[in-house]
């Protein structure tokens, strides 16, 4: 049994004032006011919060690297715990490792590398995120034009048979058949659209597209005339993610789609290799890549991925973008979670739930992480 006392705890709707969470194993067992704790009865294991405010752990369904490697270029056990370990200190206890566009046997080496991982769960992963090769060319943005290509039946019956593996698939859907998004949606992946030159209809008339990838990036914008891939989100209202560097979004464009999508819209990072680091260059999966300034690109300009993390992104959120503290919080992690349907256990901090808690100061600094009910940071 841990005790995490004198906190605030941010449950998911409200925070609660000079609280203590008791936590047995990798489950919230309980939390109640400190004026009820038996100061006899606390196990040995005691954390003092200090006054800080306790939330979920932070969620990231989009990120393909940090910490100084990025997964399409070193697929290997050691990058997904290095970017684990880099996640934990921005609060971040969760994480869909991002596999982007590359040939097909490095999708089957990822997909074996991860049924080789032991307790992926304790690891903070909840599967993959296989962003690609099924897209568009006109809107492949830092992927390898030379990979893309159409999924057929017999890769989507592949992925299906992973989807143990799989969280979230990526397609353009103007080049995707219905029958193969049904293939691998029925086994349990959600089928996300992006990377998309589609028109408006062409998405419509597709079903079983739950999410969209990256909000304005690599899609096609609203218009007057042909609402296009942002504008069938804004009124359909799937699942989206979106960056919050003020790089890939202004601020006002982000404060614009919260407006609209509300609690459909969570905040990702589409993290590369640079992210909590202080490179300066990095290999973005076999492309030489530079960062400056917060922006991570190409020799010809391409936007080649995003260097911020969750932290980051939460105090862009208040402090940029106008978000309260508690709905930014949100945007990290009750929105993520039920986005891939894992909000009865995680994205909140109550009684059941998994034991995945960033504690942070009143600046919004990152003090101490609890992943899976371990002590980590």
């Amino acid at each position: 049994m841990i005790a995490i006392i004198n906190v605030n705890v941010f449950d998911g709707q409200t925070t609660l004032n000079n609280q203590a969470i008791f936590v047995k194993d990798d489950v919230i067992q309980r939390i109640i006011p400190m004026a009820d704790v038996n100061q006899s009865e606390l196990p040995e294991t005691v954390v003092d919060g200090k006054g800080s405010l306790a939330s979920a752990g932070f969620i990231d369904l989009q990120i393909n690297g940090c910490g100084g490697v990025l997964l399409n270029t070193a697929i290997s056990s050691k990058t997904l715990e290095i970017m684990n370990e880099t996640n934990l200190k921005s609060g971040t206890t969760q994480f869909l490792p991002t596999f982007i566009t590359s040939d097909g046997a490095s999708l089957v080496e990822v997909l074996e590398m991860v049924e080789a991982t032991e307790q992926p769960e304790q690891q903070g992963i909840l599967g993959l995120h296989i962003e690609g090769p099924f897209i568009s060319v006109e809107k492949k943005g830092a992927h390898r034009e030379e990979f893309i290509r159409e999924l057929d039946e017999k890769t989507a019956h592949y992925l299906a048979d992973n989807a143990d593996k799989i969280c979230v698939l990526t397609v353009a859907p103007e080049n995707t058949s219905q029958k193969v998004i049904d293939i691998v949606r029925e086994a349990g992946i959600t089928v996300s659209l992006g990377h998309t030159n589609a028109t408006y209809d062409q998405v419509n008339e597709k079903s079983g597209l739950e999410m969209a990838t990256h909000l304005y990036n690599a899609m096609t914008p609203l218009g007057s005339r042909e609402p296009g891939v942002v504008g069938y989100i804004f009124d359909k209202k799937p699942h989206a993610g979106i960056i919050v560097d003020g790089i890939h979004a202004s601020y006002p464009s982000v404060r614009i789609a919260h407006d609209i999508m509300g609690e459909q819209l969570f905040m990702v990072t589409d993290a590369v290799a640079p992210a909590g680091t202080d490179m300066t260059e990095f290999d973005m999966a076999g492309l030489k890549a530079y960062v400056k300034d917060g922006k991570c690109f190409y020799a010809d300009g391409t936007i080649a991925g995003a260097a911020v993390t969750m932290i980051q992104g939460l105090n862009n959120l208040i402090n940029h973008v106008g978000l309260s503290r508690e709905e930014a919080l949100r945007m990290a992690t009750l929105y993520p979670a039920k986005a891939i349907k894992i909000e009865n256990e995680y994205g909140k901090l109550k009684e059941g739930y998994k034991a995945n808690i960033t504690l942070l100061s009143d600046d919004n600094q990152v003090k101490h992480v609890f992943q899976m009910g371990k002590h980590v940071f």
